[in-house]
């Protein structure tokens, strides 16, 4: 398509293109190196359509260290007095009067569960390695399912044999340390190191007995007035369990178990028995009724989902036609450019408008209205709109959201001393972004690190043209009546929620689509003679940014040498099998 045609579009598509290449500034200045240089791994991709956020799905969920926790602060981390929960209806009373409830599902953490589910299966698509700036994610293909594929098929190089150093320096050490009988097997501890473990004990219940004592003393005011001096009889227990630990063989002992401790053993047999187990215990039963484990990943911020939250630091854009325009020249808009391109080519093959679907891009429109007299109408309709704005301006804020995976130990990716069983070197991935493009064996090339959330969007137009009508047909029909409900979808025009998410709005009173900026409603559209200002409440998701994995395994299986062979990587025909009470996350 020829960069010009870009010029010839219309002022709102302009403006949000002004604004995809600030979000592409801004983010490309954060994928740095330690050193500061540009980072050749981590890629950010745009998404055409938006993915929705509905805080139902994601508020408060639930975490190892507390539960539904979060469901107890505020958006500032202060506590707020809970709400006790009303008694159900025909609750006896107790002989004092007082009602008793009776046992109950608690709503919060079911909700706080349902959550935490949700947030692990939103994070877990992978995303193709692509180099247009389009984010895709690869059809029933979870970082879980094949990081778990990868650890199965993990084999560590043995280690040559200790030297005989080495050898006698342990054989001193288990003597030291341990009874044997004639063949060389453990049968008990040597009397130094029983008499070592009996004086480890009394020191420490010498200094427990100590603190408790303090504490109680400070809450004590006759107590704590004589603690400078009653705390002589604690500190003398501590010094002689001190004294016998340190004098009846400790150091000795204490040296005999680091040498044991640090002999040297393969680095990838530990971090790989690491990682399966780091697995293992963060797959845990958030699938509720149904028997299955889930790897636990959350969100940071984790108030991510809350779209009214200020409280973490948000940023704030503002594009308009006129800034796009002017940048133009300075080719400061390659990636709106490329990105244009890119989707124009792929959803129509031809230039056009389809890229935020102003342009030539079909519009549905639902709307349904009914009065308590039951008095009722329901129309839908298809509509192609035009972007006919010569001038605009888009506001909104925006945050980039980490990912994290405790059950993901990526330091194994960027060691040696491992093979994957029956597979040759960079079956995982091999380090490159142009050497992973389409490449579907690769098990597991790139893994969503963060996405981009933007919020709160404001659009204002000289001209909306058609779709000015349909917005303003929406909120006519929806205010004024008493029951009242509109959904509108959009053709293309996506990441700021008017393409394939769906802004829905409903309510039980007048003025469904007030101006009011309530957290609840879909959108807002205020006209002005042909123009108008819309306001697309609610967050999406609108971008991806995925870290390239480092070549791994950097060896071949030596069995594939022998005469044995396997071209086919660890996901596709020849991988191990997956265990159907795989720690695995349930793929849709």
């Amino acid at each position: 398509m020829p960069g010009n045609e870009l010029q010839i579009t219309g002022g709102i598509t302009q403006a949000l293109l002004d604004a995809l290449n600030q979000i592409h500034i801004a983010v490309a200045a954060q994928l740095v190196n330690p050193d500061g240089s540009p980072s050749r791994s981590a890629v950010y991709m745009h998404l055409p359509v938006g993915q929705p956020i509905d805080p139902k799905m994601y508020a408060n969920p639930w975490t190892p260290a507390g539960g539904s926790a979060y469901g107890a602060v505020s958006n500032t981390g202060a506590f707020t007095a809970p709400t006790p929960p009303p008694l159900p209806e025909g609750t006896p009373a107790t002989p004092a009067g007082q009602l008793t409830a009776m046992p109950q599902p608690n709503p919060q953490l079911q909700l706080a569960i349902n959550s935490a589910f949700n947030t692990a299966r939103r994070v877990d698509d992978m995303l193709m390695v692509t180099d247009k700036g389009v984010a895709v994610s690869w059809p029933q293909r979870t970082v879980s399912i094949e990081y778990f594929t990868a650890l199965s098929g993990m084999q560590a190089e043995p280690i040559p044999e200790p030297s005989a150093d080495i050898k006698k320096r342990i054989a001193d050490a288990q003597k030291t340390l341990y009874l044997m009988d004639a063949d060389g097997n453990f049968t008990g501890y040597t009397p130094r190191h029983t008499a070592y473990r009996r004086n480890q004990k009394a020191l420490a219940d010498a200094r427990s007995e100590y603190a408790l004592a303090y504490s109680q003393a400070m809450s004590d005011p006759v107590q704590g007035q004589a603690w400078p001096v009653t705390s002589a009889r604690y500190q003398n227990a501590v010094d002689q369990a001190y004294n016998d630990f340190r004098d009846m063989g400790g150091q000795e002992i204490e040296d005999a178990i680091a040498t044991l401790q640090s002999i040297g053993g393969s680095a990838a047999a530990a971090l790989i028995a690491k990682a399966r187990k780091m697995y293992d215990d963060y797959s845990i039963g958030l699938g509720g009724a149904i028997a299955v484990k889930v790897p636990w990943s959350y969100v940071d911020p984790v108030s991510w989902w809350d779209h009214t939250n200020r409280d973490f630091g948000v940023m704030k854009v503002k594009a308009s036609s006129t800034q796009y325009q002017t940048s133009g020249g300075g080719g400061q808009h390659s990636f709106g450019h490329s990105f244009y391109t890119n989707e124009s080519s792929s959803t129509s093959g031809s230039a056009g408008y389809h890229v935020f679907g102003f342009g030539a891009s079909a519009n549905a429109s639902h709307s349904s209205t009914s009065h308590d007299d039951g008095w009722n109408t329901d129309q839908s309709s298809w509509n192609w709109h035009q972007d006919q704005s010569s001038s605009a301006t888009v506001s909104f804020e925006w945050f980039v959201a980490s990912i994290e995976r405790p059950w993901l130990l990526g330091d194994l990716f960027h060691m040696d001393g491992w093979y994957l069983a029956g597979q040759k070197k960079n079956s995982i991935s091999d380090g490159t972004i142009e050497g992973q493009i389409g490449d579907v064996p690769k098990l597991l090339p790139m893994i969503p690190k963060a996405f981009l959330i933007v919020r709160n969007v404001t659009i204002t137009a000289d001209s909306w043209g058609s779709m000015g009508s349909v917005f303003q047909s929406a909120t006519d029909s929806a205010s004024g009546h008493t029951d009242s409900s509109s959904t509108s979808y959009g053709g293309k025009v996506g990441w700021f929620g008017l393409g394939g998410s769906v802004q829905h709005s409903s309510s039980e009173s007048s003025g469904a689509f007030s101006n009011q900026h309530d957290a609840y409603q879909g959108f807002s559209f205020t006209s002005s003679g042909t123009g108008g200002t819309l306001e697309l409440f609610g967050s999406q998701i609108v971008g991806w940014i995925g870290q390239i994995q480092p070549a791994a395994p950097r060896k071949d299986d030596p069995a594939l040498a022998n005469g044995g062979s396997n071209d086919t990587p660890a996901d596709a025909g020849g991988s191990p099998a997956v265990p159907e009470d795989a720690n695995a996350a349930p793929q849709n």
